[in-house]
């Protein structure tokens, strides 16, 4: 499944990345997941993000990466894909 890269925030608690699902369908994460060839944590999460008419945006999900180092591979707009 691909996912566009929206956001990448290092924050005291970890390395975030907030990406956009860019197909329809569902995925499960396993702890061997990993989002454009980077290891992330099984855990997935849904920022409070609003579309225009301010309906809840389901496409955007939050990602851990496991090692801090790995957020400088990600830049916004970048397309991933993800191996779970």
């Amino acid at each position: 499944m691909r996912f566009k890269v929206e956001l990448v925030c290092t924050h005291e608690s970890g390395p975030y990345l907030f990406a956009r699902r860019l197909e329809a369908g569902d995925f499960s994460l396993s702890p061997s997941s990993r989002l454009g060839g980077v290891p992330i944590h099984p855990s997935l999460t849904q920022p409070r993000k609003l579309r225009p008419d301010s309906s809840p945006d389901l496409d955007v999900f939050t990602f851990v990466l496991t090692q801090r180092q790995d957020a400088d591979r990600f830049s916004v707009g970048q397309i991933v894909e993800m191996e779970t």
